[in-house]
């Protein structure tokens, strides 16, 4: 009795985990994902410096004048 409740709990185990390939095509969708959306995080970021920066140079340009 204990051998069965022993092998069906195994069963159910190994029959829940995640295989190797699995977890490989996981992780490479996730690092696709993550470069995509930090490549468009990185452009907003340079937009919004470029333009704060212009900003804060076209005011001390008309407080110098």
């Amino acid at each position: 009795m204990k051998k069965y409740l022993f092998l069906i709990l195994c069963s159910l185990f190994f029959s829940s985990c995640a295989t190797w390939t699995g977890i490989k095509q996981d992780s490479s969708t996730a690092w696709e994902v993550i470069k995509d959306l930090s490549s468009d995080t990185w452009e907003v970021t340079k937009d919004t410096s470029s333009d704060i920066y212009n900003g804060t140079k076209e005011k001390a340009d008309e407080l110098m004048k």
